[in-house]
C-alpha cells in the first residue's frame, strides 16, 4: 500500500530528475532554441521520470493502490468543464485555420509533439494524483492530502525556469498549475480511475505545444481552468465531509 512517507520521497526523486535533466539540457552546452527541439531534448529525461513513476506504483502495491481504479462515469460530469475548455483551444489550434505552421511540421515533429507530452501527462498524474495523493491519503485528513499534492504539482513547475524563462512567466506557470492541481485532484478521487485525467492532459499538453509552435495566445484558458477549479470546490467540500469516500 502507499504511504505518505513513500509518496513524497517518490516525489522528491520524481522532481530532482526533472530539474537535472533540465539543467543538462538547458545549461550544459548549446540549448535547444524552438519548442520541436525542446522536446527531442527532454523526451530521454521524462523516459527515465516515468520509469521512476513505475518502480514507485509497483512499490506502492500496483496500479490500483495508485488510482487505477474502475472509472465512475457519472463522476466524468464533474470533468467536463476542463474538457469544454480542451475542445476550444483543440478548436483554435487545429481547425480554424489560423496556425499554417503546424502544416510544415515534418513527422518526426509531430512524433515528439505527440509522445513527449504523453510521457509528461502519464507521469505527473500517477506521480501527484497517485503515489502522492494515495500515500497522503492513507495517513493523513482529506484535506492535508488533497492540498499536498495541489502544492506539489504547483512546486513542479518551477523547475521551468532553468529554461532561462523570465521569473515572471515561470511564476505565471506555478500559479496555472496551482489551479490546475486545485481542480483535478478531488477529480482523481472522484472519477476513481486516473486515465481520464492522463487522456485529458496529455491532449491539453499537446495543444498547449502547438500554440506555442504557432505563435497563439489563449487568453481564455486561465478562466476555463478557473472555472474547473471552482466547481471543483464542491468536490473539497464533499470528501471532506465524507459524503465521498477516497
Amino acid at each position: 500500500m502507499p504511504t505518505l512517507w513513500l509518496g513524497a520521497r517518490a516525489a522528491v526523486f520524481y522532481v530532482g530528475v526533472l530539474t537535472l535533466g533540465a539543467f543538462l539540457v538547458f545549461r550544459v552546452g548549446a540549448p535547444p532554441v524552438d519548442v520541436p527541439g525542446v522536446l527531442a531534448k527532454l523526451l530521454p529525461v521524462q523516459c527515465v521520470a516515468v520509469a521512476l513513476c513505475v518502480f514507485f506504483a509497483l512499490r506502492s502495491g500496483g496500479w490500483r493502490n495508485v488510482g487505477f481504479g474502475r472509472i465512475d462515469l457519472t463522476g466524468l460530469i464533474w470533468f467536463l468543464p476542463a474538457w469544454w475548455v480542451l475542445a476550444a483551444l483543440f478548436g483554435e489550434v487545429f481547425l480554424d485555420g489560423s496556425a499554417p505552421a503546424l502544416k510544415d511540421l515534418g513527422a518526426a515533429t509531430w512524433t515528439f509533439l505527440l509522445l513527449a507530452p504523453l510521457l509528461v501527462a502519464f507521469g505527473e498524474e500517477v506521480m501527484f494524483r497517485g503515489v502522492l495523493l494515495r500515500g497522503a491519503l492513507a495517513e493523513l485528513p482529506v484535506a492535508p492530502a488533497l492540498l499536498l499534492s495541489t502544492v506539489g504539482f504547483a512546486a513542479l513547475h518551477f523547475v521551468n525556469g532553468i529554461s532561462g524563462q523570465a521569473a515572471a512567466g515561470t511564476v505565471q506557470q506555478v500559479g496555472f498549475a496551482l489551479v490546475v492541481g486545485f481542480a483535478l485532484a478531488p477529480l482523481a478521487i472522484r472519477i476513481g480511475s486516473l486515465w481520464p485525467l492522463i487522456l485529458w492532459h496529455w491532449l491539453w499538453n499537446v495543444a498547449i505545444f502547438a500554440s506555442q509552435i504557432a505563435g497563439l495566445i489563449h487568453p481564455f484558458v486561465f478562466i476555463g481552468m478557473s472555472i474547473q477549479a471552482a466547481v471543483s470546490i464542491w468536490l473539497w467540500i464533499a470528501l471532506i465531509r465524507g459524503d465521498i469516500k477516497p
